[in-house]
C-alpha cells in the first residue's frame, strides 16, 4: 500500500508531465502556423525583454592614483599665482586652499592640469588636490604644500660707513656693516655679502680714488627687496 508521500510525488510528476506536453503542443502549433524564422524572432524578442528586466550590475570604481602638484616656491610676493600638476587623464581635479575646496578642473589627455589664477591670503597658504572620476572613484589626497604670501620688504640698515664720509691713506679697504632680515640675500655693488643668523653683516670693501658709490640690495625669499645707497670719498 502506497504512503501519502508517494501518492503526492506521483501527482506532482503527472502535473509536470502535463505542463511539458502542453508547451510541446504550443510550440508545434506556432511552428506550423508561423514557420521556423518567425518562431526564432519571437524567442529573440522574449530574450531581449528578459535582459531588459534583469538589473545590470554597475562597474566598481577603479582606484585613482594620487595626483601631483608641480614645484612652486615656498614664498611669493604675488597674491595671485598659477598652480599645475599631473593626474589620471580625464579625471576631475579639485583644488583645496587652506582646507577649503576652491575650484575644479579636468586633467588633459596627457594628464596635465592647471589652475591659472589662485588667490592667496597673507601668510602661509596650505595647498593640496584630489581627483575623482565619473564612476565615483576618488584618489588619495596629494601631499600638502605650503606657500607663504609675503609682501613686506626686508629691513636694511647700514651702520658704517656714513654717506658722505671721507677716507684717507690706509683707510681702504673700508668696513661696510649693518643689519638686514635673517635669511635675506644681500649684495654690495653686485658682490655677495654673507648674512649671519641674526641678520648682521660685515664686509671689507676696497675703495677707489675719489667718490665711491656703495649700493646694497637685500632680497627675501618672496622676492621683496630693499636698496640702500651711499657715497664715500677716498684720497690715497
Amino acid at each position: 500500500m502506497k504512503t501519502r508521500l508517494e501518492r503526492n510525488r506521483e501527482k506532482e510528476s503527472l502535473k509536470q508531465a502535463f505542463i511539458y506536453l502542453f508547451w510541446i503542443f504550443v510550440l508545434l502549433f506556432l511552428l506550423l502556423k508561423f514557420g521556423l524564422p518567425t518562431l526564432i524572432k519571437i524567442a529573440g524578442w522574449l530574450g531581449e525583454r528578459q535582459s531588459q528586466t534583469t538589473p545590470v550590475e554597475s562597474a566598481s570604481p577603479l582606484p585613482i592614483p594620487e595626483p601631483e602638484l608641480n614645484y612652486f616656491p615656498s614664498a611669493t610676493n604675488s597674491s595671485e599665482i598659477a598652480l599645475s600638476g599631473f593626474s589620471q587623464p580625464g579625471t576631475k581635479v579639485k583644488l583645496y586652499l587652506r582646507g577649503v575646496s576652491l575650484e575644479e578642473t579636468t586633467a588633459e589627455k596627457d594628464g596635465r592640469f592647471e589652475f591659472s589664477r589662485v588667490h592667496l591670503a597673507d601668510g602661509p597658504n596650505e595647498v593640496y588636490i584630489q581627483s575623482s572620476d565619473n564612476l565615483g572613484g576618488i584618489s588619495p589626497e596629494s601631499k600638502t604644500l605650503t606657500i607663504n604670501l609675503d609682501t613686506v620688504a626686508p629691513e636694511l640698515t647700514v651702520d658704517r660707513p656714513q654717506s658722505g664720509e671721507r677716507f684717507f691713506d690706509k683707510d681702504s679697504p673700508v668696513t661696510v656693516a649693518g643689519k638686514t632680515e635673517a635669511g635675506a640675500n644681500l649684495t654690495l655693488n653686485g658682490r655677495f655679502v654673507l648674512v649671519k643668523d641674526d641678520g648682521t653683516f660685515s664686509l671689507n670693501y676696497n675703495l677707489n680714488t675719489g667718490d665711491n658709490q656703495l649700493e646694497l640690495v637685500a632680497k627675501d625669499s618672496a622676492g621683496n627687496e630693499t636698496k640702500q645707497s651711499l657715497t664715500v670719498n677716498y684720497t690715497p
